[in-house]
């Protein structure tokens, strides 16, 4: 483990109290209080190269969690939105090969708390999503992803719906980008196909399921279980 995994770890464990008593606080997860699942599926756009090989790996079925970071009761204030993707085997059943993207409108660490202020809170399609910190692959390298958004939804009345209409209509995408050496490529496209029925908040996305090969570095990842955890572990206190 290295120093910035280090110092992620010891910033988790002192964040992870914070979070804690906020999740007593709003008796709901600290983080991503509400979200929406959707069945979705990544086609290939590369070919060859570090981008080809993933793309090989992250092809077929997907599950796709649309979510805001902090506001609930459905008011769309300046908010930092999130998509976590888990790439599942074709029939859904859990698998050792399930992987797990948590990518948010954060571009970089150092302007965590200026994302609001660049975030468009009414429109999920209308964003970008970045995995604020690096990934090691196999047989890739050690790189950076985001997720490019169709530039917009249809009209509706919130974001949900807006949300929901574009997935209706086909037109629900998304492009997976990996960096390597200072140039973005095109890896996959993700299209939302159909709502998943169940309770969104009931998906425990985790940045260390990696079962595809793409394990989480730097910082900003490390400093997840800790806090994220603690987020989880408030709730059923909080509903008692």
């Amino acid at each position: 483990m290295r120093a910035r995994e280090v110092a992620g770890r010891v910033a988790g464990l002192g964040l992870a109290p914070l979070v804690w008593v906020g999740g007593l606080l709003r008796r709901d997860r600290f983080f991503h209080p509400r979200g929406a699942l959707y069945r979705a599926r990544a086609e290939r756009l590369a070919e060859g190269g570090g981008a080809g090989r993933l793309a090989e790996r992250l092809a077929g079925p997907v599950v796709a969690r649309l979510s805001n970071a902090w506001w609930r009761g459905g008011r769309e204030l300046p908010d930092v939105l999130g998509c976590a993707l888990r790439f599942v085997e074709e029939d859904g059943s859990p698998s050792a090969r399930d992987q797990d993207l948590l990518l948010a409108t954060i571009r970089h660490p150092w302007t965590t708390l200026l994302a609001p202020l660049t975030t468009d809170q009414h429109d999920f399609l209308g964003n970008d999503y970045y995995a604020v910190s690096p990934f090691r692959m196999d047989a890739v390298g050690e790189g950076w992803l985001r997720l490019l958004g169709p530039g917009g939804s249809p009209d509706g009345p919130d974001r949900w719906s807006r949300l929901a209409r574009a997935v209706e209509a086909g037109a629900a995408r998304f492009e997976l980008q990996l960096k390597l050496q200072g140039r973005w490529e095109p890896v996959i496209r993700i299209r939302l196909e159909s709502p998943l029925e169940g309770e969104a908040r009931a998906a425990r996305f985790h940045p260390f399921r990696a079962g595809r090969g793409l394990r989480p570095v730097g910082f900003v990842h490390a400093l997840r279980p800790a806090a994220y955890g603690a987020s989880r572990r408030a709730v059923p206190l909080a509903s008692r």
